[in-house]
């Protein structure tokens, strides 16, 4: 079986070409000793013996051409990149038999991918396949970089056809699998991961892929079991870690989610998604000192993780420090004019900041980007209440109410609202509905008060401004 090579989950080298051998005796030009260190020395001998065959004229060129086989190779798996794209190149200008010379492509493709060039590695894998349909491996490396330059179902395709060729590679099955991850098909990667696995039950990234798969599809504590093992079978498996870690997050597990982050960060500690993921939990256990220090962390490390600048906007914002957190909400809206989140927190901290035209201007956007924001409606409602636009408010509290009847809140809001237009009756019907949503609702209670003080009836007056003072002594 041709091992298979994927480069967009393990990056691994090109496959050799050669046996790394040369045939027995031949060492009429001194070459003996340098074909055996060729073939098998460390990788300095290796590349010298190489050298020394290659550069003799008198040698047979096969054998020279075998020696740069090998030295190409060698480059390759040592990470000399332009050295070995020299060798392949210049080997690509001999004549050869098909299969080798479609090895030849497929090593070179392997490398124009490694280094970015993905139109150069499309060129020379269609090149590999065209001179040897069999090769499994041209067809998963194809596939990556297809999927790479977006072209999802052409990847598939190439992967379908790589099991076709080796339908016992548990490789190709995790490459395929990532691919309908990536496109949001975790169905199908669970799938896929799943028959990788029983292939090869010590495959410590499918166990990892397939866990990231039950998490996307909110299956947290299948996902936690597949990090797990995924993490016995390579407990330095840093992503493996963080992937459990969100598991338990997903789950509630805040504070058992922050000791497998420390773990992952101990093994990457330039993981600026480990960073992002336990400010997440600091910040649901209320520790939002931590959790902007982590958020600090992940933003130094990658100032494009607007997640991260979301979350330490959101905790600015609950610590009252309102320019702090319209400063980074700001910072996402400026990377992503159509995050509707920051908006609407940005439109909060304005509207704390008692800048109102502000505050409604986003809350506007929110709208425009997301018509069925409930939340939305309801702040600008108030803002427009609190700016005197009565009719304003009114509209937005019904918009709200029309999409969520049992908006406490909103009915709460119009009432007052009504209150303020003198709709007695109107403002009396919103706050007793607010009131049979959330019997504790101190302000209902208060405003329910005044209605019933407008309509001078000062029996339900006194009941409900005496619930008022019950349930918030501060209002008056």
């Amino acid at each position: 079986m041709r091992r298979t090579v994927l480069l967009c989950a393990l990056l691994l080298p090109g496959v050799a070409v050669g046996n790394l051998a040369f045939a027995d005796g031949g060492a009429e030009h001194g070459n003996g000793g340098d074909k055996i260190r060729c073939a098998s020395g460390k990788y300095e001998v290796a590349i010298l013996a190489c050298t020394h065959i290659i550069d003799d004229k008198h040698e047979e060129e096969g054998v020279r051409a075998l020696a740069q086989r090998n030295r190409a190779f060698l480059y390759q798996q040592n990470g000399d990149l332009d050295l070995a794209l020299a060798d392949y190149t210049q080997l690509l200008k001999r004549p050869e038999q098909k299969h080798p010379q479609a090895q030849l492509y497929l090593n070179r493709g392997v490398i124009f991918a490694q280094k970015g060039d993905l139109g150069g590695a499309l060129k020379d894998l269609n090149q590999a396949i065209a001179l040897d349909p069999a090769i499994a491996s041209a067809y998963v490396n194809r596939a990556t970089v297809l999927m790479k330059q977006g072209d999802d179902t052409r990847a598939i395709a190439d992967l379908d056809r790589a099991v076709e060729i080796e339908p016992n590679d548990a490789q190709v099955y995790a490459s395929r699998a990532s691919i309908f991850a990536h496109r949001g098909d975790n169905a199908r990667a669970i799938e896929d991961y799943g028959k990788a696995i029983e292939l090869d039950p010590k495959n410590a990234v499918a166990w990892r892929g397939r866990g990231f798969a039950y998490r996307a599809l909110g299956n947290n504590d299948r996902a936690a079991a597949d990090s797990a093992e995924a993490l016995r079978l390579d407990p330095n498996l840093a992503t493996a870690r963080l992937d459990l870690g969100l598991s338990l997050q997903g789950a509630g597990n805040a504070s058992r989610s922050i000791a497998e982050f420390d773990k992952a960060i101990k093994l990457n500690p330039r993981d600026a998604h480990a960073y992002k993921a336990r400010g997440d939990s600091y910040f649901a256990l209320g520790n939002r000192e931590r959790a902007i220090a982590d958020f600090n962390m992940a933003i130094d490390l990658d100032p494009r993780l607007s997640g991260a600048r979301m979350n330490r906007g959101a905790a600015y914002l609950a610590e009252g420090k309102w320019d702090a957190a319209i400063q980074d909400f700001s910072s996402v809206i400026a990377a992503d004019p159509a995050q509707a989140a920051a908006y609407l927190n940005r439109g909060q901290a304005y509207g704390a900041k008692h800048e109102g035209e502000r505050a409604i201007a986003d809350f506007g956007e929110v709208l425009r980007l997301k018509p069925d924001n409930v939340v939305a409606y309801r702040q600008r409602a108030f803002l427009r209440e609190e700016g005197g636009d009565l009719q304003g408010a009114l509209s937005d509290y019904d918009a709200a109410i029309k999409l969520n009847a049992n908006d406490s809140e909103a009915l709460r809001g119009r009432g007052f609202t009504r209150l303020s237009r003198h709709d007695i009756n109107g403002a009396i019907a919103d706050l007793s509905a607010a009131i049979n949503l959330n019997p504790t609702d101190a302000l209902a209670y208060r405003f329910r008060a005044s209605a019933y003080a407008a309509k001078k009836d000062s029996k339900h007056f006194d009941l409900d401004y005496a619930t008022a003072q019950k349930l918030n002594p501060s209002l008056r």
